[in-house]
């Protein structure tokens, strides 16, 4: 089976047509007509794109690299992952808060930007390495959302009126004040849920 037989098949599976495609890929009809044809091949980045799409691995797409051991092991891989890296975005911002409570320092803020960087950079090469599928990385964007725009609206929030940044509102914050920080922070979490699983779609 050729890479455009492969591409067929996870089309025909998926249920959509080849416009439905070409949409979500950003290219047009023809293009996917040429690649289901073998008039041409996709590029790489559109390889990428369609391994998290179908949920399949890249190798799997220009190999048909993808026997049952592998599966099963990347699922598992996966799996471990999907339940990992949300709880590393959330350690990241509760060690942020404890650090900053303790000493007020620049450290607070930058252990806890590591860790909630590098949650969702695994999270991410998961889903492109096809260990992990959309419902893994909606369920990611839930559950993790609210901490990483806790964190970045703290940032900005204590910036801007108390001319330092931590990451969580101090104490003594008047609470009109805390109530447009919590309004902002919500607004901030529904966006980005909102925007990230269109872009997973």
């Amino acid at each position: 089976m050729k890479i455009s037989d492969r591409i067929l098949e996870l089309r025909r599976k998926k249920g959509i047509s080849q416009e439905e495609l070409a949409d979500v890929l950003g290219v047009s009809r023809q293009a996917v007509s040429k690649w289901e044809s073998e008039q041409s091949i996709p590029e790489l980045d559109k390889v990428i794109q369609m391994s998290e799409y179908f949920g399949v691995t890249t190798d799997y797409l220009l190999k048909g690299i993808e026997s049952a051991g592998q599966n099963e092991k990347g699922m598992k891989i996966g799996n471990a992952i999907s339940v990992f890296a949300p709880y590393m975005v959330w350690l990241g911002l509760i060690v942020s808060c404890i650090i900053w409570y303790e000493n007020q320092n620049a450290y607070a803020v930058m252990s806890g930007f590591i860790w909630i960087f590098g949650g969702c950079i695994i999270m991410r090469i998961a889903v492109l390495n096809g260990l992990a599928d959309r419902k893994a990385m909606n369920r990611f964007l839930t559950v993790t959302a609210p901490a990483v725009c806790f964190f970045a609206c703290s940032l900005v929030f204590n910036a801007v009126v108390n001319g330092f940044m931590a990451p969580y509102p101090p104490v003594e914050t008047p609470i009109y004040k805390l109530l447009s920080f919590a309004a902002v922070w919500i607004t901030a979490t529904i966006a980005l849920i909102s925007f990230l699983r269109t872009r997973q779609d």
